[in-house]
């Protein structure tokens, strides 16, 4: 059956003017990741990234050192929410600029968000943004095929959306569920007779804790 790695961008520039690029640390999780697959012998058919900096950069780096020498396709059906917007939109006053601060503004507006009872303007609902990384991730499996192994380069709303997709869970469940997705961790889903099925959630024993990190 096919079974597919997500794996979460490395740490991106929080606070910083332009968010969206890794930091150095960032730079150093890609590269252990890739460093783990390959001294595991993980077997990769396939390469796909979601279209921001963060996540192509990411890819980049772990597919170089986990010795892939294939080609990186790139599918903005994998590109993370605009969680920034998000929480300015939806809170009164200026967001938040420390990392602890800013968690507790971002999930209140996402469980609204994903609830339904608020859509920010320019943003789809959380319904169809859901939907949008599934499609992409049902597309991406049947090109994988039988027996096929790929990876997806995304971000943590993404990866929250389908693993609470998989195991129904409920806004706050999601939301709890989003909070915890580390930079550089892997969640594995497979594709079988009986659906796809989620097999392991933000696997990342391959970061050593000076690299653990979740923003």
């Amino acid at each position: 059956m096919p079974a597919v790695m997500l794996v979460r961008h490395g740490q991106a520039s929080f606070g910083a003017a332009e968010y969206d690029e890794l930091s150095e640390l960032g730079r150093e999780q890609s590269r252990t990741v890739g460093a783990a697959l390959a001294a595991q012998d993980v077997r990769i058919d396939r390469a796909i990234s979601g279209g921001l900096r963060r996540q192509r950069d990411t890819a980049a780096l772990c597919l170089e050192a986990a010795g892939f020498t294939g080609a990186l396709d790139v599918d903005d059906r994998f590109d993370e929410y605009d969680h920034l917007g998000l929480a300015a939109q939806l809170h009164d006053g200026p967001v938040p600029t420390s990392s602890r601060d800013f968690q507790v503004v971002l999930d209140a507006a996402l469980e609204q968000w994903i609830s339904g009872a608020l859509t920010p303007a320019g943003m789809p609902t959380w319904t169809e943004f859901s939907a949008r990384a599934w499609a992409g991730l049902e597309e991406f499996v049947a090109a994988l095929g039988k027996g096929g192994s790929g990876a997806v380069f995304t971000s943590g709303g993404i990866i929250a959306a389908i693993g609470a997709r998989l195991l129904g869970l409920s806004p706050a469940g999601c939301v709890a569920l989003h909070r915890v997705v580390i930079n550089g961790g892997i969640t594995k889903v497979v594709a079988g007779r009986g659906g796809t099925a989620l097999i392991s959630f933000n696997e990342h024993s391959h970061l050593p804790a000076t690299q653990v990190t979740y923003r």
